[in-house]
């Protein structure tokens, strides 16, 4: 059992989580985990896309050209202008027109969504303008407020918190560009959108999630991991050797082949039971599978169920249920038939159903608990000021599709 599990629910409140981190992979090759910074710059290209994907289209039989700003005003005609309307600041119907733009979309692929999903793409990329405002009017009124010097800093702290192996990857991948550390620091930090998500993030952490953190009680935690017991329990399991022979599947009898392999696993078990000690030297010699030259035989531990521990895969049933049957470590099986052919299993180690303490998951819980609450309080205090402080202006009406001739 994985205990990451109780943090495997996306910290959508934390949407720019990592953000200098991930401006500094950015650079190179580097991945992370971190959601990268432009992201969110890139949401109507990447809804425009997956739009057209939906319906079939392939990007590469579209006319590539990009659309000019007169040809996606007209696509959007729709639009009101202004869009919406927060703390009284509209949200000009150009700023999505811009967006377009700088992303050189083709016309055909606009052609291709179709209006009313376009409209759908239109009415969630202004909702999600508006909460942006929403949330930059209630960070910049608990002190945080978008600079090149905030994201700087930022990106400073978390580069130091890094690995050394990681930082020194970071700066090879900046020098094969000709680029200093501080060069990419300086030039990130200038990202207008950067400092917005900077920012979001700084806010949310420390006003919303760390204060729900310090309400997880105790108690809550207590029950919420009685009542998710099987989440830190990991189930008996064994850890085997194998040795496989395959029928040949290019015979063009499958009965002989099946016979064959049976005769070559029958004259390797007889001779295993005279000496045990070979298993490692034949598995190697006569094994099909790659685990034999690999790691002579030797497969990843698994439950009574097949299921691998680490959660990377199945065992076969039958081939499961004949492991769990061996008793001592460095016993064998007779020869055990499987889908994937006939197998001589070796027990190697079996390990008992083990339960992670409450201790060693506390921290786990409480960040997993503390997400979920301060979601529902980011959503609600966003809700408040929409309707408060927000309005979105209606579309245009759509046009009616030509009667039938």
């Amino acid at each position: 059992m994985n205990v990451m599990k109780f943090t495997g629910k996306a910290i959508a409140v934390c949407f720019a989580a990592g953000i200098a981190a991930a401006a500094l992979s950015a650079c190179g090759d580097k991945k992370t985990d971190a959601p990268a910074a432009d992201e969110k710059q890139n949401t109507t290209n990447t809804q425009a896309q997956d739009q057209a994907q939906a319906q079939g289209v392939e990007m590469q039989e579209l006319n590539m050209k990009p659309a000019s700003e007169a040809e996606i005003l007209e696509v959007l005609a729709f639009l009101p202008d202004p869009v919406a309307t927060v703390y009284g600041e509209p949200i000009a119907r150009k700023e999505i027109v811009d967006e377009f733009v700088s992303q050189e979309l083709p016309l055909e692929l606009f052609k291709s969504i179709g209006e009313e999903r376009l409209r759908q793409a239109m009415t969630k990329q202004i909702e999600n303008m508006v909460k942006d405002r929403i949330m930059l009017k209630m960070a910049e009124k608990a002190g945080y407020k978008p600079s090149a010097e905030f994201v700087a800093k930022e990106m400073k702290e978390e580069f130091d918190e890094l690995p050394e192996e990681e930082q020194k990857e970071i700066e090879e991948s900046l020098k094969a560009r000709g680029l200093t550390l501080e060069d990419h620091m300086k030039q990130t930090s200038q990202d207008v959108e950067i400092q917005k998500a900077a920012t979001l993030s700084k806010f949310v952490h420390t006003e919303i999630l760390d204060k729900a953190k310090k309400n997880v009680s105790d108690d809550v935690v207590k029950k919420f991991y009685e009542d998710h017991i099987e989440d830190v329990t990991t189930p008996e399991g064994v850890t085997v050797a194998h040795i496989l022979i395959q029928p040949d599947k290019a015979a063009e009898d499958d009965d002989k082949a099946d016979a064959e392999a049976k005769a070559k696993i029958d004259a390797i078990y007889e001779e295993l039971l005279k000496d045990p000690a070979q298993f490692d030297k034949l598995a190697q010699e006569k094994s099909d599978c790659p685990s034999g030259k690999r790691d002579n035989g030797k497969l990843p531990s698994f439950d009574k169920d097949g299921m691998m521990l680490d959660g990377s895969g199945a065992m076969d049933q039958t081939f499961a249920t004949a492991a769990f049957g061996i008793e001592k470590a460095g016993q064998i099986t007779k020869p055990v038939k499987t889908q994937f052919g006939y197998h001589i299993i070796k027990l190697i180690e079996k390990t008992p159903e083990d339960v992670v303490p409450l201790e060693k998951v506390k921290d786990k819980i409480v960040e997993y608990l503390a997400a979920e609450k301060a979601q529902e309080d980011l959503n609600k205090m966003i809700d408040d000021e929409i309707e408060k402080s927000a309005k979105i202006n209606d579309f245009a009406p759509a046009k009616e599709a030509p009667a039938a001739e």
